[in-house]
């Protein structure tokens, strides 16, 4: 067993790093430091707590990423650090995702595809997408759940739920600034929705038909025959992030319109 999926040395890895924080911002307030001083502790802090999640892994990458939008609540330096836990998760060696493939087909990857890249296209804290050539020639986006997930989710929850409960008694802030079980349970619904692959296909579907009378959208096609709760195969679709403002102006789009049309 690698050591990122021993139990109890993830939940000492972040709950020493959680009491370690705590401990510094406490001091760092009594110590009455400058407000330059205290962000550039959130920046160390940031930094240690990425460094942490990236060596953990799988539910709490999950965590930092729904932290990592929440500028309203956060101190900018501890941010900026996180932000990237968005796009830069290490993808998980071949054989496992084979493995995860194999068990849910029943059978060979051979027997359901024609070919599939074993490098990751993309790699995210649940899932990890990768490119494929179906029996038929058609190409295939397939997003696999990471193997370990499963056995972890409980560990992981648990942990986030002692966080919790520490950060509501001793946190440094305003009693009701944030209301922590709330943050808690709307991080366990949204990360238990998006454990399960078969939601994903038919929020998919659904949109699908939707918008089949809107020519500007495209939705990709779902092979449900192919889809469970650990395994999703869509239609493969090229396209740019709408933060890619070089790629929108090459493809001669108007952001303006674009955000029109989204919306």
């Amino acid at each position: 067993m690698m050591k990122s999926e021993n139990k109890l040395w993830r939940m000492w890895k972040v709950l020493s790093l959680a009491l370690s924080i705590v401990v510094r911002v406490y001091w760092y307030r009594l110590r009455g430091k400058s407000q330059w001083e205290k962000e550039k502790l959130w920046e160390q802090i940031g930094k240690e707590f990425k460094e942490t999640l990236f060596e953990l892994n799988g539910v709490l990458i999950k965590v930092g990423q729904l932290l990592s939008i929440r500028e309203d609540l956060l101190p900018k330096g501890f941010i900026n650090q996180i932000q990237d836990l968005v796009d830069h998760v290490p993808p998980s060696p071949w054989e496992k995702i084979e493995s995860v493939l194999e068990g849910e087909w029943g059978g060979p990857v051979s027997s359901k595809v024609l070919n599939i890249d074993q490098e990751a296209i993309a790699s995210a804290s649940i899932g990890e997408v990768y490119k494929a050539t179906l029996l038929d020639g058609t190409q295939a986006a397939i997003k696999v759940q990471r193997p370990e997930i499963p056995s972890l989710v409980k560990t992981d929850f648990r942990t986030l739920s002692i966080i919790i409960w520490f950060a509501r008694h001793f946190a440094p802030m305003p009693k009701g600034f944030i209301n922590f079980k709330m943050l808690y349970k709307e991080l366990k619904q949204v990360i238990e929705q998006e454990l399960d692959f078969s939601k994903e296909m038919s929020t998919g579907i659904s949109f699908k038909q939707r918008f089949k009378d809107h020519a500007n959208v495209k939705i990709p096609t779902m092979y449900p025959e192919l889809c469970t709760d650990k395994v999703l195969v869509m239609e493969w679709v090229d396209g740019v992030r709408l933060n890619d403002r070089e790629a929108i102006d090459l493809y001669g789009l108007n952001g303006q319109k674009l955000a029109q049309e989204l919306f």
